[in-house]
């Protein structure tokens, strides 16, 4: 290939991973066209993309920080690249593990957050809970202690009436 398509590409490849502070590193051995099709699908409704990537090009383009990734640049390879501010890291991640799972890929590592993942950060990430599930998990926490109160004050309460009520009844009774 002519050294000027080669920079051409380089250089295509390099200004779509500069807005890309996220990616996971998959192998392409298993995947049909209809397989790539759906998945690419999948990971745009994620708000991320799916690109398959000439290995050398890909090591060339990679820029400061990810050059440990380039020995996960092997066979055929694609990136599952998560661009923008608030990327939704654990449903991607899961998402390409149940196609791993499919056996449609292999999942070689990644680039989280400034640093470099392999395959057990991948799928340690794709068990986590989801961003709206850690919402919920916090919150929860944050309420308990007011929850717990409110539990106590109230019971408080009804345990009184409850006490009242009953010697009312039995000074009902004593009074027959």
């Amino acid at each position: 290939m002519a050294k000027f398509i080669k920079d051409l590409m380089a250089a295509e490849l390099r200004e779509a991973l500069d807005g890309v502070d996220n990616m996971y590193v998959v192998s392409l051995s298993g995947m049909t066209a209809e397989d790539n099709y759906a998945f690419r699908c999948e990971l745009r409704q994620m708000g991320a993309r799916f690109r398959v990537v000439h290995n050398r090009t890909a090591r060339y383009a990679l820029g400061e920080g990810r050059e440990a990734l380039a020995d996960k640049f092997e066979g055929q390879t694609a990136l599952a690249l998560l661009p923008g501010e608030d990327p939704d890291l654990v449903n991607v991640a899961k998402a390409v593990m149940v196609a791993a799972k499919k056996k449609q890929f292999e999942v070689r590592g990644g680039y989280v957050d400034g640093e470099i993942i392999d395959q057990a950060g991948v799928t340690l990430l794709s068990n986590s809970p989801d961003k709206q599930t850690l919402r919920g998990m916090l919150a929860s926490t944050i309420l308990a202690p007011g929850r717990g109160l409110a539990v106590a004050i109230s019971g408080l309460g009804t345990g009184l009436a409850r006490c009242l009520s009953e010697h009312a009844g039995d000074a009902a009774e004593g009074g027959e």
